[in-house]
C-alpha cells in the first residue's frame, strides 16, 4: 500500500533523497502489518531511521501523533485507532 501520510519520496525528517528507508509509523511485532496494510508509514533516510529508533523520541512520538491524526481522517475515530492499535498517541 501506499503511504497515506506521505506522498513524496524523501526523508519525512530531513527530506534527503537518497538512501531511503521505509519506516512504519506503528512499529512493534503487533502493529508493523496494521500500519503496512493502512498506509501508516514515511520515508526514511538511514540516519533519521537510526535515530528515530535509537533515541529521538521527540521524532518518534510526532510520527506516532501524525500517523494517527492521519488515521483518523482516513479511517475512523479515536476509538477505533484504539482498538486497532492498542493505544493513543494524542
Amino acid at each position: 500500500m501506499e503511504s497515506k501520510i506521505q506522498d513524496e519520496m524523501k526523508c519525512y525528517i530531513c527530506g534527503r533523497q537518497f538512501n531511503l528507508e521505509r519506516h512504519h509509523v506503528f512499529f512493534g511485532t503487533a502493529n508493523r502489518s496494521k500500519a503496512e496494510e493502512d498506509g501508516m508509514w514515511v520515508w526514511l533516510c538511514h540516519d533519521c531511521h537510526y535515530g528515530v529508533h535509537n533515541g529521538n523520541n521527540w521524532a518518534k512520538e510526532d510520527l506516532q501523533r501524525w500517523g494517527q491524526e492521519n488515521w483518523e481522517k482516513e479511517f475512523g475515530d479515536r476509538d477505533a485507532f484504539i482498538k486497532r492499535y492498542g493505544k493513543s498517541y494524542l
